[in-house]
């Protein structure tokens, strides 16, 4: 920080040095501040890879995977359609 004018003595003065506690506390900041940014960079792209993954899971299912028939082709109960007329 640069020096500032002291208006109660009317000139410049040097500011006071940091003490420790203010050097402890500013590196604990710039830490907390890369350690959050690492985090929030990480969720990020693990958001991004499932992203990924379920659009590529949608692309593939819907470029030839087996679609299931309706509900009125099931017979429960009953013979199955190729086997129905034979003896």
């Amino acid at each position: 920080m640069g020096p500032y004018y002291d208006h109660q003595v009317g000139r410049f003065e040097r500011p006071d040095p940091p003490n420790d506690r203010d050097i402890v506390l500013a590196r604990a900041r710039r830490a907390r501040a890369e350690a959050t940014r690492e985090v929030f960079g990480a969720v990020y792209r693990s958001l991004k890879a499932a992203t990924g993954n379920l659009a590529g899971l949608a692309r593939h299912a819907g470029a030839g995977a087996a679609l299931r028939p309706p509900h009125g082709d099931f017979r429960h109960g009953a013979r199955a359609r190729l086997t129905g007329g034979c003896n």
